[in-house]
């Protein structure tokens, strides 16, 4: 995926981007971005949600598609949808927000906290369960588990399950995506805070960011306000495997809307309403041979021509998102959608939109 992302930036940017954030100005309207838009997104095909922020507003916001196909209904503001694993990006921040209490430290060995995990003698630290770097079972391989999604479970049953499967590599030495570590991430942030997870969240981040349409869920809380979810195939659209999103806390259980995430994205461009050390987001972690992984703690990293930016997809059956951040240039990308695997991907409409709006005052 790291790789996707930068290939596609890279042809459809080009040399637009310069080095001197400053002189960024926006080389099009977005009236044409709007019409641009348009011919990629059909209005009797699953929605999309498309919001842009540059620096302290918002410049850019559309609804495309529909929330319902059975029903008509478009797609519109009020609407919630999965955002799959750009959830990941909230659970990093919550875990800054526990170091920077100083209730843990990242290179705490996990065992500290959970004697009885079936960890042997391996030391996995709280960076690496975040940085996709711990070498755990992964439990989206897990074929019980993905053969009934659409059973609740608790945050203890889905770690349990997910050590039925083989370790991976040995901690530190590989970048390999692992939603387990997640879990157990969230099963500790509720240990230290004294709150379920959705409650730390809400408390934390989204009630003081004001993201009133946005929510973790769990066992007692499923996406029963979200929108339907659609997956395409040879014939046309479906509906969504049936699953019940709290076999989603932490690595990918977030509902939310375009308008809480662009105040997410504002809040990560200005340190608003976050602790002091909210910028080790992004900060790199590294693996045991001194390579970077391109990673941080829920957020992937890359850079164009030395210019930084941060990027998480989100996948999952019916759910298709983005969330873009260029720091230099106080600028954000988010698109959420109710459909899988779209012709047109949610990566390449961001970038297409990077594109159409970034460029520098000598071009």
């Amino acid at each position: 995926m790291k790789n996707l992302v930068l290939v596609l930036l890279l042809n459809l940017l080009g040399a637009s981007f310069i080095s001197d954030a400053q002189n960024l100005i926006l080389l099009n309207g977005t009236d044409s971005l709007r019409e641009n838009l348009s011919g990629k997104l059909k209005q009797d095909q699953p929605g999309a949600a498309i919001i842009i922020t540059w620096k302290d507003s918002i410049i850019f916001e559309d609804y495309y598609g529909l929330a319902n196909l059975e029903t008509g209904e478009k797609l519109n503001r009020k609407h919630r949808m999965g955002i799959a694993s750009m959830s990941k990006q909230f659970e990093g921040m919550a875990v800054l927000m526990l170091v920077a209490e100083g209730k843990l430290s990242f290179d705490d060995d996990i065992r500290e906290y959970f004697p009885d995990l079936p960890l042997g003698d391996r030391k996995i630290t709280i960076r690496q369960l975040l940085s996709h770097t711990s070498g755990l079972p992964e439990l989206t391989q897990n074929e019980t588990f993905m053969n009934t999604l659409d059973q609740k479970r608790s945050v203890d049953e889905i770690i349990d399950l997910a050590f039925t499967g083989d370790f991976r590599h040995d901690p530190g030495e590989k970048y390999q995506y692992c939603n387990t570590g997640y879990t157990i991430v969230v099963a500790l942030i509720e240990q230290l805070s004294g709150m379920t997870y959705g409650e730390y969240l809400s408390r934390k981040i989204f009630l003081p960011l004001g993201m009133k349409n946005t929510y973790s869920c769990s066992t007692t809380h499923d996406a029963i306000d979200a929108v339907p979810r659609y997956e395409i195939d040879s014939i046309g659209y479906k509906k969504a495997l049936r699953m019940d999103f709290s076999n989603l806390i932490g690595g990918g259980g977030i509902v939310s809307n375009a308008q809480d995430i662009a105040k997410w994205n504002l809040a990560l461009l200005n340190g608003t309403s976050l602790p002091g050390n909210y910028m080790e987001l992004w900060n790199p972690v590294f693996l045991n041979d001194g390579k970077s992984t391109d990673y941080g703690l829920g957020i992937a990293i890359s850079d164009l021509h030395g210019i930084p930016f941060y990027y998480h997809p989100g996948m999952g059956s019916g759910m298709n998102s983005v969330n873009l951040i260029f720091p230099d240039y106080d600028l954000s990308i988010t698109v959420i959608r109710n459909v899988s695997k779209p012709k047109v991907s949610s990566v390449e409409i961001a970038l297409s939109a990077a594109g159409h709006l970034i460029g520098s005052a000598d071009n």
